[in-house]
């Protein structure tokens, strides 16, 4: 099951890294799940062409790849 299906089903819970270099064109909110744990977070080779004012919820992330 891909990264970001398995996201969407709450099967990460507790996960540290998290690769969504997947083609994503909108920031997915289910990231936040992982607030209590998620340290560091690709999201490179995405669509993106912002990120959320509110990416601080993420109080652990320590490392965020966005190239």
């Amino acid at each position: 099951m891909p990264t970001l299906e398995r996201l969407r089903c709450g099967k990460l819970a507790g996960i540290k890294r998290l690769d969504l270099s997947c083609g994503l064109t909108q920031f997915p909110d289910e990231i936040y799940d992982l607030a209590e744990s998620l340290e560091i977070l690709n999201l490179s080779g995405n669509a993106l062409t912002s990120l959320p004012d509110d990416l601080p919820r993420l109080h652990k992330l320590r490392v965020i790849f966005c190239s």
